[in-house]
């Protein structure tokens, strides 16, 4: 597409002479020659000339520190969110250390609603406050102060200024009093004045808040009346409290809850009539405050008071759900009564409020000994039989020996809740002592019963447990039953292996699953002829599953791996066909050669169901001694479905076993030759993502080209690359290309994105750094007419257009979610920097018709646009005209998609790869100046027409110069 510079808002940062030397000595600035040649009024032009470039040079001193400043913040901003606090600290300290001039470049970037991002300025602002707010840093402070103080008394809006404000709140101390008392009158203002002030808490920061609720306007009085009760004013009080009862009821809400917060005795009155009057929907609000201002009262020694309030709140709230009103106040109470709450503990028993009694029994602790143990068992005596179990319960965590013999007593209870609870207290207080009054309760169909005798078994010796639990295991009722099997497994019982093993055959469902569950733990080595006449015998999926796995759990404990099988192989002779499927499979997770033999002879039974079991018991083998036979299977496979079993049992076993990396390979290439189906290729794509080698994932990075694996190669890739768990990822530039180039086929957001993050890990690692953030605009700027226009213009000239040329930016080019937006209006957005040689990366992304391209030293362009309107694609060099200008190939993706530019620049030469293929490898023209080559070094800019773009994760690397 043809440039459209010519259009563009004239502004402009001059080409460097530095990189334009024949400038001099074409005669463009009046030279006649080469340098050293000059004659007569030329030597003056030249002289003049000279002068002039110096004194362009002195004068942008000035402009060359501001330029230094805004890039060192910029940098700085990009790290911004901080990963830790730590991190944190180290950005905000290179701030501070810049002076003042860093904030202030900072507060610059601030930005009202709506005209731009600025969050990184502010997380590095918030940062800079945290950090000279820290203990021993006064001499950093003080500046970062008055620097937000200068700030805030200069024109800007007043979401900024609210926002400063916050940020004195964190930093500031009595310097900032009577700044901020200016604002507390200012509707906008004053409310985030009055919280700063809230936290200087002196004298003189109260006076001003006080003074200030005379004059502010109403909407400004809720602020001030906050603020003055989160700085418990006892001064404020009278000016508070008419508030309380006026007629404004944000007023009136705000000033209760001053008054609550500050304490003061003369303020019971408005609260306590509050409280009573509330209606039953602020009934619990009205409650919290007068709770709280009873706290204040405690706090500052009116205990009394305190306590006559808690009191009332005993005896006044009692309503269904007001547990938690009564709760606390009976907490303050006991802070405040300290052991003395012992009786009003003893009354809440009286309580139907099963919440209130858990709590008062929650603070029997503050009352300890015998003594008052002995009371709380008078009182389980005459409570009701819920507020018995609740004390019975109490007593078993309060560990007092004293109360064991009124606990036993309650196992006898008839109450069921009794009962248990003191099940529960015994087992705590005596173990083993209890013993036999507990276990009679197990054998029982009260699931609730069994649960808790269950439980009580924990503080019992195990060996007593196991040995009544076989005891008792076969006279039990079902749930006891299922209850005692799990015990016996939990303490993996294998000398009950034969009571377990009787179980397995039981007519309860419930009973036999257990057995059947618990036999993996609990069988002998002698076992397996059982469980093989089990196996036999039984006919459901899921049980079988079970008897195969404890049959391998069994074998598993014989000495010599060939004679593991051989009660399997025994009954494989004899057994029918339709039951040797059940007997093979297990052989695959036993092993020896014997019984590998006889799987691979019955891969050739006539038998359809016997073969397919073999096929499947093969696949699965877990030895290495099955890779021929898996090897000859597949080759010679008959169907689709035979390959693929053993294609899965090969690449199992090949990333499985230990092999070297270079043999998991050697076998999975040779897997691959034999693979014809994408399902049978995408086996071996899984197993060289676990090899984890340079080889394997060069390997894997072959299949992006066949969009049936793709997305599978991809996957695999990550999977290959990125770090794991006890495992370093992948390192060097290789890694990070292939990366870039599969996660375009990820379908994962989470995968792009840990995918992206490694890739760019290793790129920094390399050399590359940020051209963008991803998050703001530091970095960039608008564009500003073209190289030969810029460099003919003013020092002033060129910064007043490019001030018009960044407002034009900032109108239409955004970053929305970590990606540069632009609207399609507007122009260009170009690097504050000027780049020679380098490498970069970019993901851009475009609609329909879009049109656009990356300039290179200021010179178009590496193309992009829409492939259905250009069929040649994009990547080629448009506006070349002597060397090639389209591209190699066309590599896009679909318009809306994203792709991925990798361009190396390197004296004259392009090399463009756009989503791994190369399309471009040329030399560039000076398309402002075709009697000259392109520009030794210029800005990189991204074009803009008038559809709508997206750019992100650029990443760029400066080379060395030719």
């Amino acid at each position: 597409m043809k440039t459209h510079r010519q259009s563009a808002i004239s502004q402009g940062t001059s080409l460097r002479l530095a990189t334009r030397p024949w400038l001099i000595s074409t005669g463009e600035y009046g030279g006649s020659g080469p340098p050293g040649k000059t004659r007569g009024p030329s030597r003056r032009r030249s002289a003049i000339f000279i002068l002039g470039a110096i004194f362009c040079v002195t004068l942008s001193v000035g402009t060359q520190d501001k330029i230094s400043i805004s890039s060192r913040i910029s940098t700085i901003l990009a790290k911004f969110p901080a990963e830790s606090g730590r991190d944190r600290d180290l950005f905000a300290a290179e701030i501070v250390a810049m002076g003042p001039e860093g904030m202030r470049e900072i507060i610059g970037r601030l930005a009202a609603p709506g005209e731009d991002d600025d969050t990184l300025a502010r997380f590095a602002t918030d940062a800079a406050a945290v950090y000279v707010a820290r203990a021993g840093a006064e001499a950093e402070r003080l500046p970062f102060v008055k620097e937000l103080l200068r700030a805030l008394d200069e024109p800007r809006d007043a979401e900024i200024k609210s926002f400063l404000i916050g940020q004195l709140q964190l930093a500031g101390k009595g310097e900032i009093v009577k700044p901020l008392a200016k604002l507390l009158t200012d509707p906008k203002l004053g409310g985030p004045a009055a919280r700063a002030l809230t936290v200087v808490r002196s004298a003189e920061a109260e006076i001003v808040l006080i003074k200030a609720l005379d004059v502010a306007p109403t909407e400004n009085r809720e602020s001030l009346i906050q603020a003055l009760g989160e700085m418990r004013s006892l001064a404020a009080v009278k000016k508070i409290s008419p508030y309380a009862s006026g007629p404004d009821e944000r007023l009136r809400t705000a000033a209760l809850a001053a008054l609550a917060n500050i304490g003061d005795p003369a303020s019971q009155s408005v609260l306590e009539r509050t409280a009573v009057t509330a209606s039953p929907y602020g009934r619990a609000k009205a409650a919290s405050l007068y709770l709280l201002f009873a706290q204040r009262l405690r706090d500052s020694g009116n205990k009394d008071l305190s306590e006559k309030i808690c009191r009332e709140f005993l005896k006044n709230y009692a309503l269904p759900g007001e547990s938690q009103v009564r709760a606390s106040a009976l907490t303050l109470l006991a802070g405040i009564l300290g052991p003395g709450i012992f009786d009003v503990l003893l009354e809440a028993m009286d309580s139907p409020d099963g919440k209130f009694r858990q709590r008062a029994l929650e603070l029997a602790d503050l009352v300890p000994g015998e003594t008052a143990t002995a009371r709380w068992i008078e009182k389980s005596a005459r409570a009701g039989a819920e507020a018995r179990a609740d004390i019975i319960a109490m007593l078993g965590r309060r560990g007092d020996q004293s109360a064991l013999p009124a606990v036993r007593h309650a196992i006898l209870s008839e109450d069921k809740a009794v009962r248990l609870a003191a099940v529960g207290a015994a087992s705590r207080l005596a173990g083993d002592e209890v013993f036999d009054e507990v276990w009679p309760l197990m054998p029982t169909d009260d699931e609730d019963q069994v649960a808790a005798v269950r439980q009580a078994f924990s503080f019992f010796s195990p060996d007593k447990v196991t040995a009544k639990a076989a005891e008792m295991l076969p006279g039990s009722p079902p749930h006891a039953r299922v209850a005692l099997i799990e015990i016996l497994a939990e303490r993996q019982a294998k000398e009950r292996a034969g009571l377990i093993l009787a179980e397995a055959g039981s007519e309860n469902p419930a009973v036999r699953k257990a057995a059947l569950e618990s036999l993996e733990k609990l069988v002998r080595l002698d076992d397996a002829p059982l469980l093989v006449d089990l196996l036999l015998s039984n006919a459901a999926a899921p049980e079988i599953v079970l008897i195969q796995n404890a049959l391998v759990a069994s074998t598993g404990q014989i000495a010599d791996p060939e004679m593991r099988a051989d009660a399997i192989l025994a009954a494989l002779n004899k057994a029918p066909a339709s039951k040797r499927p059940d007997l093979m499979r297990p052989l695959a997770r036993i092993g020896g050669e014997r019984a590998l033999g006889w799987v691979v002879m019955e891969t050739k039974s006539p038998d359809a169901q016997c073969q397919t079991a073999a096929l499947s018991t093969l696949a699965n083998w877990m030895a290495a001694d099955a890779l021929d036979e898996l090897f000859q299977s597949a080759r010679a496979a008959p169907d689709r479905k035979t390959r693929y079993l053993a294609l899965r049992g090969i690449t199992r076993l090949a990333g499985g076993e230990p092999f070297s990396a270079e043999r998991k390979i050697s076998l999975l290439k040779e897997a691959l030759e034999i693979a014809a189906e994408a399902n049978e290729k995408n086996l071996v794509i899984s197993a060289l993502a676990d090899v984890r080698t340079p080889e394997s994932l060069a390997l894997l990075a072959r299949f992006l080209d066949d969009p049936a694996l793709q997305v599978k190669a991809a996957q695999a890739i990550v999977k290959s690359a990125l770090p794991a768990p006890g495992v370093e990822g992948l390192a060097g530039f290789e890694t990070a290309v292939i990366l870039k180039r599969a996660l375009l086929f990820l379908d994962n957001d989470y995968d792009r994105d840990e995918a992206e993050k490694y890739a760019r890990t290793l790129l920094f690692k390399e050399g590359f750094a940020y051209l963008f953030n991803g998050k703001d605009l530091s970095g960039w700027k608008g564009l500003v007419a073209d190289p030969p226009a810029r460099a003919r213009m003013k020092p002033d000239e060129s910064a007043r257009a490019q001030r018009e040329a960044d407002a034009l930016m900032r109108q239409h080019w955004k970053v929305i979610d970590g990606a540069l937006a632009f609207d399609g209006q507007g122009h260009s957005l170009c690097t504050l920097q000027d780049y020679g040689d380098f490498e970069m990366f970019v993901d851009w992304k475009i609609q329909e018709k879009g049109d656009s391209g990356i300039y290179l030293r200021g010179s178009p362009q590496v193309q992009i646009w829409d492939q259905t309107q250009s069929p040649d694609g994009s990547g080629g060099l448009y506006n070349n005209k002597i060397n090639p200008s389209k591209p190699l190939v066309r590599a896009d993706r679909p318009v809306g998609e994203w792709n991925t530019f990798y361009i190396r620049m390197a004296g004259e030469r392009v090399t463009v790869y756009l989503n791994g293929v190369l399309v471009d490898d040329v030399v560039m023209e000076n398309y402002w100046e075709r009697d000259k080559p392109i520009y030794p070094a210029g800005q990189i800019e991204l074009q803009s027409h008038n559809t709508p773009l997206y750019f992100k994760n650029l990443y760029l690397r400066v080379r060395p110069q030719r």
